[in-house]
């Protein structure tokens, strides 16, 4: 019983157990935010921004007490650990961007459930046509001063961005993701079925200028952390030798 609490008190004194403690308060803070936006109706997409921000400095924590640790017990496993956590955490951003945040309008759509909701969605919210949204609704729209830049910019780099983590995390953890021609089947995929989960909740658009946008984005960042340098900060991260 002695060696139990000599060592429970002598592992308070490292410094990555009082980071990760910190970082456990704001993750509950966190779990807090979401079900307060998921049950209240009026949120905003700063709400939203707000809370993922707020991950972030989570995650930033975890690692930095996750490198600590490292370097104190040499037990790598730990970072791919704490890397398999921020995937999960990332997944489920992804989820509340493309399906169910409040504060994004994803249920926008809610007001016109009825018999022609679902005519309704295919008329303003379906895009079968490629490069027509990229075009015609933000650059087209951009120069005519329909749009602001804000928005363009919002759309077209989100839409880049919002699925590029899967270059870093599908590499990461699974070997044949590594070969490009499985890496961009699999992100097209999910894009996909994001896509078709979007079209059958008539949550957002379905757009296939997403798929464009959404695939390029991991492809680019992919064909990046294939470049040598990059290689070598992944392995720096992940604290394992050159």
């Amino acid at each position: 019983m002695k060696r139990t609490l000599s060592r429970m008190l002598h592992s308070l004194c490292h410094t990555e157990t009082w980071i990760f403690f910190i970082a456990s308060l704001l993750l509950v803070a966190f779990a807090a935010g979401e079900v307060r936006a998921h049950v209240f109706v009026s949120v905003s997409s700063e709400s939203f921004l707000l809370r993922a921000l707020l991950l972030l400095i989570v995650c930033l924590l975890f690692y930095l007490g996750g490198v600590l640790y490292v370097q104190r017990t040499q037990k790598r496993e730990v970072l791919r650990r704490l890397f398999l956590f921020f995937f999960l955490m990332y997944l489920y951003l992804l989820l509340n961007v493309t399906l169910l945040e409040r504060g994004l309008g994803r249920n926008a759509l809610i007001l016109t459930e009825g018999e022609h909701a679902r005519e309704y969605y295919i008329q303003y919210y379906l895009n079968l046509r490629p490069f027509y949204s990229i075009w015609q609704v933000y650059i087209q729209g951009f120069l005519n001063g329909y749009v602001n830049a804000y928005y363009t910019a919002l759309n077209l780099l989100g839409n880049i961005c919002v699925f590029m983590p899967f270059a870093l995390f599908l590499p990461l953890f699974f070997k044949a993701q590594r070969r490009w021609y499985c890496f961009l089947p699999t992100v097209l995929l999910c894009v996909i079925l994001t896509e078709a989960a979007q079209f059958l909740f008539m949550v957002g658009s379905c757009d296939i200028d997403d798929l464009i946008l959404n695939g390029g984005g991991a492809m680019l960042l992919y064909c990046i952390l294939k470049l040598p340098p990059m290689q070598h900060l992944i392995k720096s991260a992940l604290l394992q030798p050159r």
